[in-house]
Parts: structure tokens; sequence; C-alpha cells
């Protein structure tokens, strides 16, 4: 079980560090506008470490597809915690389309929550028989499964 869950962390991790460095590289390779650069505040910064943390617990559910997307949106926000750190509370957004800037790490999170929102529902359905046990069920819940013969 434990070398399980190692695992995960492993998948949680790699993806996480890899893609907050390449955000990094591209916010460094790439000249940003002075106009490009959005200013976070200490209380986005307390937040955004929060929910990193709160990302990475997510290694410890049974799911390699949770703990990849869980990757995928921590390398997003800590690409943007360290850019903000970096930049003096400043966060640059190279990509310019149209009338918005963003950048790589922005991406990540927008690409990577609705991911990972689909695989907690999956171990939330594979796993609701442990879930039932802590949660009686209501009286419509109820009659719904008797009807479906559940």
């Amino acid at each position: 079980m434990q070398i399980e869950m190692l695992l995960r962390l492993t998948f949680l991790l790699a993806p996480a560090l890899t893609l907050a460095a390449i955000d990094l590289g591209v916010n460094a390779a790439f000249p940003t506008s002075s106009w490009d650069y959005h200013q976070r505040s200490h209380g986005w910064a307390i937040l955004a470490v929060c929910l990193l943390v709160v990302v990475l617990l997510l290694a410890v559910l049974p799911s390699r597809l949770v703990a990849v997307s869980a990757g995928i949106v921590a390398g997003g926000v800590l690409g943007n915690v360290a850019s903000a750190y970096r930049h003096g509370g400043s966060v640059p957004n190279p990509i310019v389309v149209g009338a918005v800037a963003l950048n790589l790490a922005d991406l990540f999170v927008l690409l990577g929550v609705p991911v990972l929102v689909f695989a907690l529902a999956r171990v939330s359905i594979r796993n609701r028989e442990h879930i039932d046990r802590l949660i009686p069920p209501r009286k419509w819940e109820l009659r719904l499964r008797r009807r479906l013969g559940l």
C-alpha cells in the first residue's frame, strides 16, 4: 500500500516540477512588456500555497489519474507562485492573444482542473460504497435505489 502511494506521489510531483520549470523557462526566455505583468497580493500568495498543499494531498486517493491531473494543476500553481516571488509580486504573462495576456502556468491550471474534476468524480463513483457508509442516504435516495433495484 505504501509503495502505491509513493508511486502516486511521484506521478504528482514529476509533472508539477516539470511544468513549473517549463513555465519559468518560457517566462525567462520571452520578453514581457511591463503592462503584461499581473500584480499579485500577499493574500493571493497565501491562498495559492494553500491550494498547492491541498492538491498535493490528493496523492493519498487511490487513483493515478487524480495524481497526474493534480500534478498538472500543481505545476501551474507552483509556476505562478515562483514567478510572483521572482518578480516581486508580479507574474509575467508573455503569451498575448488579443486583449488577453497569460502564461503557461495559467494554461496548465485551466487544462488540469477539468481533468482533475473528472478524475475525482471517477474515484468517488468507484468508491461510493465507502462513502455511502459514512453518509446516511436521504429518503429520495432510498426510493431511487429501490426503484433502480440497487
